[in-house]
C-alpha cells in the first residue's frame, strides 16, 4: 500500500506540470541608469519557481495564470535593488533595476578586521548546513553549444595492401568532410537525486537540436563505407597493431567490423536511441552538478586550492537583503585562473563564483603531436531555498582546445589463427590533422523541491524523448516552457543548403 501511495504522489506531481493554465513572460532586465542589460539576474516567483536572465539580460518565465492575482515576481542581482511586483500588474516587457546605494562600502573595504584568510576558512566549513545536499527534484533547462573546425586534414598513403584504401579514396573522402561544423542541443526536464553518482534520475519533457543533419549523415555514410571494406578484407579473428613511431597499441578486429544495430528492428533501434539519449543528457547535467560537492564538502578547485591564489576583499554589496562580500583573486605563481567570489556575509557561504584562465591550461607539443587548452570559463550561482539553504541556480562552463597530429601512422592486421603468415594486411600513411573544438554548457534550475527517499526510489525513468532537429532557430519551439533565453548567435543559426 505504501508503494502505491508513493507512485500516486509521483503521478500527481508530474500531472501538476501539465494541467496548469500556462502563461509566458518574455522580458529584458536593464540597469535603470546606464540602460545596459543585466546578465544572470535572478528571476523568481513568490510561489518558488524562477530562472536567470541570459548574457544579454533577457529571460523567459513560464507560470500558472490561475495563480496570477496571488503571486508576485521578484528580480534581483548583485548590487541592485530588488524589484518586486504583482504578476497581475505587469504591462511591460522591460524591467529596470536601480543600483543599490551601499553606504558601508568604503568602511567595509578598508576594515582591517575582515580577515580574508579566516573568511575563506569559514566558507569551507559546515557545508551540509549551508547547502541542500539531500534528495531534491530540480526543474531545469540545459543547453549545449559546440563547434569543430579542421584547420588541416590531410592523408598521404605510403603503402596499402587493400586496394580500396588507395590515395584517390582518401582524397575523395576528405574532400567531403566539412571544415567547420556548429550545433546546439537543448532539453527541458526534471532531475531527481542528490550529489552522489548512484542517486540520479531524469525525466525529459522535450528536446531540440539545431544542427545540419546532412553532416552527421555524411559521417555515417563514410563509416559504413569503411565498415564494408573492412568486412570484405579483414577477419574477425584478427587483431591490429597501430603504431606511430615508437608509440603503439592493439585493437581487436571485431571492434572494426561489429555493428549490433544491424540486427535490430526499426522499433528497437528507436527505443535504443531514446535510452541512449536519456542516458547522455543525464550525464551532461549530473556531471556539472555532482562536481560541486564531494563527501559533504565543496569540491570547487578555486576554493579547495585557495592557497594557490591571492584573494583581496574589494567590495561589499547586497543580493536582495543579503549582505555579500566580493573578493577578487589572482594566481600566486603557476595557477591558471583569475576571477571573483561572492560570499553571504551572514552565513559565510559561497553564493557566486566566476573565473577565467589567464594562461594556457595545457600546452604540449612534441614529435608532431600538439595539444593546447586555451579557454576555460566558469560561472556558478546559487539561490536560497525556503529552508534557508542554498542550491544551484545557474551553471555555465566554456572550454576550448586545439590539437594536432602530424606523424606517420602504420596499421597492421595480424592473425594467429589463419595458417601461413601472421601479417595479413598493412596500411602506411602520413597523417596531418589539426582541429579546434569549442563547447559551452549552460544549466539553469527553475525550481528545487525537497524529495523523500521513498518517492525517489519509486520513480522509474522512461526513455520517451528524442530531440527534434531544426535547421534554423524557431522562436515558438519552447512556448509553454521556462528556458534561458537564446542569445543572438543562436537566434541567427541557419543551415545553408
Amino acid at each position: 500500500m505504501i508503494k502505491i501511495i508513493h507512485r500516486l504522489l509521483i503521478i500527481c506531481f508530474l500531472m501538476s506540470g501539465t494541467l496548469n493554465h500556462a502563461q509566458e513572460l518574455n522580458a529584458l532586465v536593464l540597469d535603470s541608469i546606464s540602460q545596459n542589460p543585466i546578465p544572470f539576474a535572478s528571476i523568481f516567483l513568490k510561489s518558488g519557481s524562477g530562472g536567470v536572465s541570459n548574457e544579454e539580460g533577457r529571460f523567459r518565465l513560464f507560470y500558472d495564470q490561475q495563480k496570477t492575482p496571488k503571486d508576485s515576481l521578484f528580480i534581483s542581482c548583485m548590487g541592485y535593488e530588488t524589484l518586486a511586483l504583482s504578476l497581475s500588474e505587469i504591462q511591460d516587457s522591460i524591467f529596470y533595476l536601480p543600483p543599490k546605494a551601499i553606504e558601508l562600502n568604503a568602511i567595509v573595504v578598508s576594515n582591517k578586521q575582515v580577515d580574508v584568510d579566516q573568511l575563506l576558512k569559514n566558507i569551507k566549513e559546515n557545508i551540509p548546513e549551508k547547502y541542500e545536499l539531500g534528495l531534491t527534484q530540480k526543474k531545469l533547462f540545459f543547453r549545449e553549444t559546440g563547434s569543430q573546425e579542421f584547420k588541416r586534414l590531410e592523408v598521404k598513403i605510403k603503402k596499402t595492401s587493400i586496394d580500396e584504401f588507395n590515395q584517390a579514396f582518401w582524397d575523395s573522402t576528405l574532400r567531403k568532410i566539412p571544415r567547420k561544423n556548429e550545433w546546439y542541443q537543448e532539453y527541458a526536464g526534471t532531475l531527481f537525486g542528490d550529489y552522489s553518482k548512484e542517486s540520479q534520475k531524469l525525466e525529459l519533457f522535450k528536446a531540440l537540436e539545431l544542427e545540419d543533419k546532412k553532416i552527421s549523415a555524411l559521417f555515417d555514410d563514410i563509416g559504413k563505407t569503411f565498415e564494408s571494406i573492412l568486412k570484405e578484407n579483414v577477419k574477425t579473428t584478427s587483431f591490429f597493431k597501430v603504431r606511430s613511431g615508437i608509440v603503439g597499441g592493439k585493437i581487436e578486429g571485431e571492434d572494426f567490423t561489429r555493428s549490433d544495430l544491424d540486427t535490430l528492428s526499426q522499433e528497437d533501434k528507436e527505443e535504443l536511441e531514446k535510452k541512449n539519449f536519456l542516458s547522455s543528457k543525464k550525464w551532461n547535467a549530473t556531471n556539472l552538478l555532482r562536481g560541486l560537492f564531494k563527501e559533504g564538502e565543496l569540491n570547487i578547485s578555486i576554493i579547495k586550492k585557495s592557497s594557490k591564489y591571492i584573494f583581496e576583499l574589494t567590495d561589499f554589496t547586497y543580493l536582495g537583503d543579503t549582505p555579500v562580500y566580493i573578493l577578487e583573486f589572482k594566481p600566486k605563481k603557476n595557477a591558471d585562473y583569475s576571477g571573483k567570489i561572492y560570499v553571504d556575509a551572514d552565513q559565510m557561504t559561497l553564493v557566486r563564483l566566476e573565473y577565467k584562465n589567464i594562461q594556457n591550461i595545457t600546452d604540449f607539443s612534441m614529435l608532431g603531436v600538439s595539444f593546447r587548452r586555451d579557454l576555460k570559463e566558469v560561472i556558478l550561482q546559487f539561490k536560497k531555498l525556503s529552508n534557508e539553504k542554498y542550491s544551484p541556480e545557474y551553471l555555465e562552463f566554456s572550454d576550448a582546445f586545439e590539437g594536432g597530429f602530424e606523424r606517420p601512422l602504420v596499421i597492421t592486421e595480424k592473425n594467429k589463427v589463419v595458417k601461413g603468415r601472421n601479417k595479413q594486411n598493412q596500411l602506411k600513411m602520413d597523417l596531418d590533422v589539426k582541429t579546434r573544438q569549442f563547447s559551452k554548457y549552460q544549466l539553469v534550475v527553475f525550481e528545487t523541491l525537497l524529495m523523500d527517499k521513498e518517492v525517489f526510489e519509486a520513480y522509474e525513468e522512461h526513455p520517451t524523448v528524442l530531440p527534434v532537429n531544426l535547421t534554423e532557430y524557431d522562436p515558438t519551439f519552447w512556448e509553454g516552457y521556462s528556458i534561458i533565453e537564446p542569445n543572438q548567435e543562436i537566434k541567427a543559426f541557419k543551415v545553408i543548403r
